[in-house]
């Protein structure tokens, strides 16, 4: 469309049909689309979906550039490939494609979205007459080392090795992204406050595009009659900190309430028997990994959703908790705490009796909240036009 201005967004992971970091990728991307024109760097093999989807709903400021690695390199992935060198590969072939494109399109923009991580390559963020926007980006976000003890061995194990790779390549090829781009976006304040010094400009916002669920305003069928549910969502796996809500159920303020756990992983076994210790397996269910549309319908049900995830970068089930009427419980770490707002739920500090203050939390919940439309995809339109709003940058 003559006159718009032209924007190259990067996108790994983008579906349209996709969850947390691929949804976040295919709604960013539209909302570009509103005000610009948009070429679409993203994985070759989203692209017969994403066409799917642009033949019901066409988008024409949208073009799609798929891009795939040649095929023997994709038959000798193993799981985790994608992070360890298929990733770090195909960043290097975004990097080349956008500066092809750029010399023939002159963007106004290039923006790398997916993935939104602080230590991982973004090959599209490097010098540029375009304006350069790395972001949202997370990842800074660590267990504190107060909270160590509530990971396990394995978990305190993983965190440590986590800390020292990721702290070494954060340093080498984040801060280098940062200082590159013209506008780093973070996802909340752990990495605003670690890429501050290096950032020309710097803002937080979450990834999140969860709209409020029509089905939030309905009747409130809750799931026992004078008992209070709270729901833990999320990958049984240590700093996601189911230890911590069976924990907090056992203190004396949290009577009245049972817990249903939603998700699976290596925690399970031992949060079964944590809660045994503790004396709450019957006020505990493991539901195990559930269809996304079974948990949306959960939290439907639920008085709570309690999150004390330690180092959470986004929070997209916090997000379709808030849009489902459900109120947050959560630790005052990574992206949750700029999730979750005033009146809807509760933000815990992180020092001191943690388990207690959680369960302190749940005691003062008045009842469900009004599903939260704040964090819904129709934002993101205006946001990127106002990061979008400076077109050529002097070098």
């Amino acid at each position: 469309m003559a006159g718009r201005p032209k924007v190259l967004l990067s996108a790994y992971a983008c579906r349209p049909q996709g969850g947390s970091e691929p949804g976040a990728g295919w709604a960013w991307a539209k909302a570009a689309a509103r005000d610009h024109d948009v070429w679409l760097l993203t994985r070759g093999k989203f692209a017969h979906e994403i066409a799917d989807e642009l033949a019901q709903r066409p988008i024409p400021s949208l073009t799609v550039v798929p891009l795939e690695l040649p095929k023997w390199l994709l038959n000798l992935r193993r799981r985790h490939a994608d992070v360890y060198w298929y990733y770090p590969l195909w960043q290097r072939l975004a990097g080349r494609t956008a500066a092809r494109l750029h010399a023939e399109q002159k963007f106004d923009v290039i923006h790398h979205l997916t993935f939104a991580t602080d230590w991982m390559p973004a090959g599209v963020v490097q010098p540029s007459t375009a304006k350069v926007i790395w972001g949202p980006v997370g990842g800074s976000t660590a267990v504190p080392l107060s909270m160590a003890h509530w990971l396990g061995g394995r978990g305190v194990a993983g965190e440590l090795v986590r800390r020292v790779w990721t702290g070494f390549t954060r340093k080498v090829v984040g801060r280098r992204l940062a200082q590159s781009a013209d506008l780093v976006v973070a996802q909340n304040k752990d990495v605003a406050e670690v890429f501050g010094r290096y950032a020309r400009e710097i803002t937080v916002q979450p990834n999140v595009a969860i709209r409020r669920f029509a089905s939030a305003s309905g009747p409130y069928e809750p799931y026992s009659h004078g008992v209070r549910t709270a729901l833990f969502v999320g990958r049984l796996i240590p700093w996601k900190g189911v230890a911590l809500a069976i924990s907090a159920l056992a203190r004396p303020e949290a009577d009245g309430w049972e817990l249903r756990v939603v998700g699976d992983g290596p925690e399970w076994g031992r949060a079964e028997r944590l809660a045994e210790s503790l004396g709450v397996r019957d006020r505990v269910e493991f539901a195990g990994a559930l269809p996304r549309e079974q948990v949306l319908a959960a939290m439907l049900r639920a008085d709570a959703l309690l999150a004390p995830a330690m180092r959470e970068a986004a929070g997209w089930a916090v997000t379709e908790a808030l849009a489902s009427g459900c109120p947050v419980v959560c630790l005052d770490r990574g992206g949750p705490s700029v999730i979750v707002g005033p009146d809807e739920g509760a933000v815990v500090g992180w020092r001191g009796d943690v388990v207690g203050e959680l369960a302190k939390a749940l005691r003062s919940l008045e009842g469900r909240i009004t599903p939260v439309d704040r964090w819904g995809p129709d934002r993101l339109p205006d946001i990127l036009a106002q990061w979008y709003g400076c077109t050529e940058v002097p070098r």
